[in-house]
């Protein structure tokens, strides 16, 4: 490919859609920074020549006329999208539609829109129905997503995409509203819930913001304050979506499981270091496994072990072990006849 025929090809490259612009000036620093050697006079005859071609005009600004794709122009792909490609960008639109920032899938609506038709054109097509094939389920408990506004999910994913203060009225919850300045630092999805990890006005300590709680979003024009070394991985890593239940972080848990249970969790270990053995029976109906984990001591672990009700005993630590007792015993009273 020769020079002329490349450049005019990231040329088309580098002209956005409507209602965005770019003028021959920008056009002429992008392609020199690409490494072309070119003059704006030449860029301005590409143009004109390329939109002849292409659906591209200008605005008709007769001083610096700024240059675009229309809204109706198919979009450009070169090479072609392949199949799989195609295929790839319809399961993002159909599992991560809600967690995209709007402003990205428009930018994506294009792709999205070529991937179907390619998808629906093609022979013998074995791919148009792949997403009805596919499907993501929990077996947690289903609950509804709580109601955000659209409004609030735009403003809050153009912050942080921009590194930008967010001024919001905000509800905790059991309080009243406030009025908040927040510097965004990443968003989390936990189960149906999305929150905003952010910091308060100068403060250097990390806030969670369930973004369904916010009532009123307003970009603000100051930077977002930077908080030296803080990594979202890390914050994660580090337990701060996990309830804590004690100032010991983790178990040496001991478990008596049902056969059932050992299965699943041979599939599914709790651990790195998770050990099960079977418990010698005289009575084989009765067979049972020891499981021995190191775990993490959060309120997240209770939840689950109760969860198995008595396919499960708590051996070890002792302090757990009377937790769950005298939680058996509360649940016992609470179950009686009559009470």
């Amino acid at each position: 490919m020769n020079d002329a025929c490349y450049r005019r090809i990231q040329m088309l490259r580098l002209i956005p859609k409507s209602p965005s612009r770019i003028c021959v000036s920008e056009l002429h620093d992008k392609l020199v920074n690409q490494g072309f050697d070119i003059d704006k006079r030449s860029v301005q005859r590409d143009v004109n020549s390329l939109a002849q071609l292409f659906a591209i005009e200008n605005d008709g600004n007769k001083d610096i006329p700024g240059w675009y794709w229309r809204k109706d122009a198919q979009k450009l792909e070169l090479p072609e999208m392949e199949p799989a490609v195609a295929l790839s960008f319809k399961m993002v639109r159909h599992f991560l539609d809600r967690f995209m920032p709007p402003s990205a899938l428009d930018d994506l609506g294009d792709y999205f829109a070529h991937a179907d038709r390619l998808l629906a054109h093609l022979p013998n097509n074995h791919l148009a129905d792949w997403s009805d094939k596919v499907a993501w389920l929990s077996r947690s408990q289903p609950l509804l997503s709580p109601q955000i506004q659209p409004e609030v999910l735009a403003q809050i994913y153009q912050a942080l995409l921009s590194d930008q203060k967010l001024k919001a009225d905000y509800q905790p919850r059991g309080e009243e509203s406030r009025e908040y300045t927040i510097n965004p630092l990443g968003l989390v999805v936990v189960d149906r819930v999305i929150y905003l990890v952010g910091t308060l006005w100068d403060y250097q300590d990390i806030k969670q913001f369930a973004l369904h709680r916010f009532n009123a979003v307003e970009l603000s024009n100051e930077p977002s304050k930077v908080i030296e070394g803080f990594s979202l991985p890390d914050y994660i890593a580090q337990g701060a979506f996990e309830y804590s239940a004690g100032e010991q972080t983790t178990l040496a848990l001991k478990l008596r499981i049902v056969p059932i249970i050992a299965q699943h969790l041979s599939e599914t270990p709790l651990a790195e270091d998770q050990i099960i053995s079977q418990i010698e029976t005289e009575q084989p109906e009765r067979t049972c496994y020891y499981l021995s984990a190191t775990v993490k001591n959060t309120q997240q672990l209770r939840w689950w072990l109760m969860s198995f009700g008595a396919g499960i005993e708590v051996l070890e630590p002792p302090a757990l072990r009377e937790e769950f007792a005298a939680t058996a015993q509360k649940l016992s009273l609470q179950y009686q006849t009559g009470s």
